[in-house]
C-alpha cells in the first residue's frame, strides 16, 4: 500500500496530526513504537488493582480547537476537577491553595499576608490577559522570516493589535516578564515566600532553569498562553490521559486510516531529494507521499535521517539545538491516603508542590548544574485516584510525582570512576520518598509499589533525546520562530516532503494537541493533490 501520509510516533501532537489529516481524506498510517499508543500520554498498572498516569500526570491543557475540531466531548471524552487547582504544602503544616475563583483563593492568602490577598485578583487578571496575547500565536505557524506572506502578515497585525489592547501597564509587564527571571517576576508581585515559590514552578518545570534563570519568566507565561487557548478545565482526563490517546487512535481508525504499534521506524527514505517513506526495524518499507514526524527535532533530523541529504550547516545548528532532560519520574501504589500535616482531602485534588521558598529551589537547580540530582528535590505531586477512584483498589490510592532536579547526565563525585542512573535510580527514588515523608509522615508504610522513572528512563523508552518531556528546551531563543531552528518553524524541514509535529515545534509545551493540529493545517494547505498516493 502506498499511503498519502505516515506518522511518526503516536503521541498526542502525532495522533492529532493524523487524526486532521485522516479527516480529510488523507489516507494516514501512524506506526508507533512502543505497545501502545500515546507516548507519554499513558495509564499503566503498577501493582494488581492499580493504574497510574505513568509519565505525564495531566493534559497540556488540551487545545479548545483540537477538542473541537475532533468533537472528543461528544466522543465521551470528559475531564475531572476539583475544588483546588494548585497547593502548596507549607513545612509546618497546612498550604497555601490556589482555587479556580480569585475570590476564594484571595480569601485564603489574605490569613498569611494581607498584601498578597489584595494583589492575587489583579496579578490573575493580568496573567490571563498577558497570556491571550501569547496564546494567540499559539493557534498560527509562526511568520516566515525570510519570505513573509500576506498571512503571515495579517497574523502578526492580529498580535498587535491584541498587544495594543492590553494597555500601557500590561504591555510594560508583558515586554519585562518574558525574558526576566521567573524568581523576580514573583517576587515584584507577592511579599510570601510559600506563595513565590509555588508561581515560580510554573516558570521551571521540565526545563534546566532555576528560579533566577534569564527567560524562566516566559516559561511561567506560556503556562498562562496555554490556559488561554485550552478547553475548558481540560487538565486531567478521566481514566487517565491514555484515555485520550486512545480514543484519538479510534479517531484515525474510524477516518479510514490506520494506527500500528510495535512499528520502530529507523530511517526516513528519500529518493530524489524527497522524503518517500520509512524504513522499519523489522526491515520493512513503506511508502508515502509526505512524511510527518512527531518525535523530537534531534532524533528525526539527526538520527532518522541520512546526514547526506542535509546541509552541514543545518546539522551543526541541529546538534546544538538544547534537549537536555531535568525531571524525573516516582509513582506510587499506596495502600491509603496519606495524611499530610493540617491538610484536607479538597487540597489535594489539584496539583501539589514541594518547595518552601525560591532558594530551595534554587538549590535543587544548583545540583543539576554540576551533574548531580537533587537531595532535597522540588516535586510536583497529584493523586490522580481522588478524583477518579477506578484507578485503585477501594480506599486505596496512586500518588504520581515529578521530581526536579535529576539532570539527564550525571557526573561522578567523591572519587567515583562513574556513574549512571541505573545506579543512582534507588537513590533517587528514596530522596524523593524523604522528601514527600517530610510533608505526610507514615507514608513510607504505606507505599504497596514504588516506580522511578529517570531522564535516561524517558530517553530509552520513549525516544525522548535527552530526556526531555518538551523535545527541547523552552528557551527564548528556541521558541515561536526559532522552534526548533530560525528559518524552519514552519513545521517543514529541508527534506522535502519531510514535517515535524512534535512538541519541538510551535508552540510546543507538551500535550496540548497544539503542534499537531497545526502541523497538520499547514501540511493540508501547501499538499498537492497530484504528488498524493491513492493506493489501497
Amino acid at each position: 500500500m502506498n499511503w498519502d501520509a505516515i506518522v511518526i510516533g503516536g503521541g498526542i501532537n502525532g495522533l492529532v496530526c493524523a487524526a486532521y489529516l485522516a479527516k480529510a481524506g488523507r489516507k494516514t498510517l501512524v506506526l508507533e513504537a512502543r505497545a501502545s499508543v500515546g507516548g507519554g500520554a499513558c495509564t499503566n498498572t503498577i501493582a494488581p488493582g492499580f493504574r497510574i498516569p505513568r509519565l505525564a500526570h495531566a493534559t497540556g491543557p488540551l487545545r479548545r480547537d483540537v477538542v473541537d475540531h475532533l468533537q472528543l466531548a461528544s466522543r465521551g471524552l470528559s475531564f475531572v476537577s476539583g475544588p483546588t487547582e494548585l497547593a502548596a504544602l507549607d513545612p509546618d503544616g497546612g498550604a497555601v491553595v490556589i482555587t479556580h475563583d480569585p475570590a476564594t483563593t484571595a480569601d485564603g492568602l489574605r490569613r498569611r499576608s494581607a498584601h498578597d490577598a489584595a494583589a492575587w485578583p489583579r496579578f490573575v487578571a493580568t496573567r490571563a490577559a498577558l497570556g491571550k496575547v501569547i496564546g494567540s500565536l499559539f493557534t498560527i505557524s509562526p511568520p516566515s522570516v525570510d519570505e513573509p506572506t500576506a498571512r503571515d502578515g495579517w497574523h502578526v497585525l492580529r498580535t498587535l493589535r491584541a498587544f495594543r489592547a492590553l494597555g500601557r501597564d500590561d504591555a510594560y509587564r508583558l515586554l519585562r516578564w518574558g525574558p526576566m527571571p521567573v524568581a523576580d517576576l514573583v517576587s515584584e508581585c507577592f511579599d510570601g515566600e510559600l506563595l513565590r515559590a509555588t508561581l515560580a514552578g510554573d516558570g521551571i518545570f521540565g526545563t534546566m532553569f532555576g528560579p533566577w534563570s534569564a527567560g524562566s519568566g516566559m516559561a511561567s507565561l506560556l503556562v498562562a498562553a496555554n490556559e488561554a487557548v485550552a478547553a475548558p478545565n481540560s487538565r486531567f482526563v478521566e481514566g487517565g490521559p491514555g484515555r485520550l490517546a486512545d480514543l484519538l487512535g479510534t479517531i484515525v481508525r474510524e477516518a479510514g486510516s490506520e494506527v500500528r504499534t510495535q512499528a520502530r521506524v529507523i530511517k526516513v527514505v528519500v529518493r530524489g531529494d524527497r522524503a518517500r517513506g520509512v524504513a522499519l526495524e523489522n526491515g520493512d518499507e513503506v511508502n508515502a507521499s509526505l512524511v510527518v514526524s512527531g518525535l523530537d527535532p534531534k532524533r528525526t533530523l539527526l538520527q532518522l535521517c541520512d546526514p547526506v541529504d542535509l546541509a552541514p550547516e543545518f546539522l551543526w545548528r541541529m546538534r546544538h539545538y538544547r534537549a537536555k532532560g531535568a525531571v524525573a519520574k516516582v509513582n506510587l501504589a499506596l495502600s491509603a491516603l496519606p495524611a499530610f500535616r493540617k491538610v484536607d482531602r479538597d487540597t489535594l485534588t489539584g496539583r501539589v508542590r514541594i518547595g518552601p521558598d525560591l532558594d530551595y529551589i534554587e538549590r535543587a537547580f544548583d545540583h543539576a548544574k554540576y551533574g548531580r540530582f537533587s537531595p532535597e528535590p522540588w516535586i510536583e505531586l497529584t493523586i490522580p485516584s481522588l478524583l477518579d477512584p477506578s484507578l485503585a483498589p477501594p480506599g486505596a490510592h496512586v500518588l504520581s510525582a515529578y521530581v526536579q532536579f535529576a539532570p539527564y547526565a550525571l557526573r561522578p563525585s567523591n572519587g567515583s570512576a562513574t556513574v549512571d542512573w541505573d545506579i543512582e535510580r534507588q537513590a533517587l527514588g528514596q530522596a524523593a520518598l524523604r522528601t514527600l515523608e517530610e510533608h505526610a509522615p507514615g507514608l513510607r508504610a504505606l507505599v504497596v509499589a514504588l516506580e522511578v522513572l529517570t531522564p535516561l528512563d524517558l530517553e530509552r523508552e520513549w525516544g525522548f533525546t535527552g530526556g526531555h518531556i518538551f523535545h527541547g528546551e523552552l528557551a527564548l531563543d528556541q521558541l515561536l520562530t526559532m522552534r526548533p531552528l530560525l528559518g524552519w518553524g514552519d513545521y517543514r524541514t529541508p527534506i522535502d516532503g519531510l514535517y515535524l509535529c512534535g512538541s519541538g515545534t510551535h508552540p510546543g509545551t507538551g500535550l496540548t494537541g497544539g503542534s499537531g493540529a497545526n502541523a497538520a493545517r499547514e501540511i493540508l494547505r501547501s499538499w498537492k493533490p497530484a504528488a498524493a498516493s491513492r493506493g489501497a
